[in-house]
């Protein structure tokens, strides 16, 4: 059986009349002694508490180790394959859609640009025929001007040939007159 500390402390020992032990020194003895166990098992106690949590968690970290085991996957498995060929295929997939995405947005982009450098380009040709015909009518009214004013010269000198004619035939029939006269 366990000795505990209150059987040390309660011991007593019977004493002999003679050549027996001090009696004050064996209490004083067995208090130590009593003492020092008492030390001893409470530091027992500590550590079977921390063996107690170590072992928990020792246990906890066994059991997530045998998961990690399990779920790892079993390379021979069909599904790994399966689930390896599904995950390419979503990656093929989604990589086809992001180029289809691009591909529409700069066919996009392009269309915009066309259609932006068409509405430029009519613009232009539009102020350029804007811009002849208003040289044009510019030149037909300096040609109908001058037209006019050559219609006019013209008339002005039909007028002045006709009137000096006439006053070249009045001279001459004057002078025919005048021939009359002298003769």
């Amino acid at each position: 059986m366990a000795i505990s500390v209150k059987d040390i402390q309660e011991k007593v020992f019977p004493t002999q009349a003679s050549n027996g032990y001090d009696v004050e020194q064996v209490d004083d003895f067995l208090d130590e002694i009593a003492e020092q166990l008492s030390a001893l098992i409470r530091e027992n106690l500590l550590l079977k508490g921390e063996t107690n949590k170590l072992e928990q968690e020792l246990a906890a970290k066994e059991k997530a180790l045998q998961e990690a085991v399990s779920k790892t996957p079993d390379y021979n498995e069909e599904g790994y394959f399966k689930n390896l060929q599904s995950a390419m295929r979503d990656t093929l997939i989604s990589a086809q859609r992001v180029a289809d995405e691009t591909l529409s947005a700069a066919k996009s982009e392009a269309d915009r640009l066309a259609a932006d450098s068409k509405a430029e380009a009519d613009r232009i040709v539009e102020k350029a025929r804007s811009e002849a015909a208003a040289m044009t009518d510019r030149a037909q009214n300096a040609a109908a001007s001058a037209k006019a004013e050559y219609e006019s010269l013209k008339a002005s000198a039909e007028n002045y040939r006709a009137s000096f004619r006439k006053l070249v035939e009045e001279q001459l029939q004057a002078l025919k007159a005048n021939d009359i006269l002298f003769k």
